[in-house]
């Protein structure tokens, strides 16, 4: 579990993007992460993480996002990361999860 989240902050460090932009892969680790540090304690966690970072494989590190959606995704990935495993959804996550 602590090596889903290292790697999501080493990618959000060493993307490589622009200020105020993110690329698909970044966000989709980010989001991996954050998702893997949330249901970590639940039985089916390992199963959850997997799953949600399998999906990361097919995106793409030059394509960029759309700005608002990006910021709101990694608003509620960095609030997740910050919550302990089974806490409260984060108001920054409302409409995502």
């Amino acid at each position: 579990m602590l090596l889903a989240t290292a790697a999501a902050f080493l990618l959000s460090t060493s993307a490589g993007t622009k200020p105020n932009t993110y690329n698909e892969r970044w966000l989709c680790d980010l989001w991996a992460g954050a998702q893997c540090h949330a249901t970590s304690c639940q039985k089916d966690g390992k199963v959850r993480c997997e799953a949600v970072s399998k999906q990361c494989d097919a995106t793409s590190k030059s394509a960029t996002v759309d700005l608002a959606r990006a910021e709101k995704k990694a608003a509620c990935a960095r609030a997740l990361l910050k919550e302990e495993c089974g806490g409260k959804k984060p108001p920054e996550c409302d409409g995502l999860l």
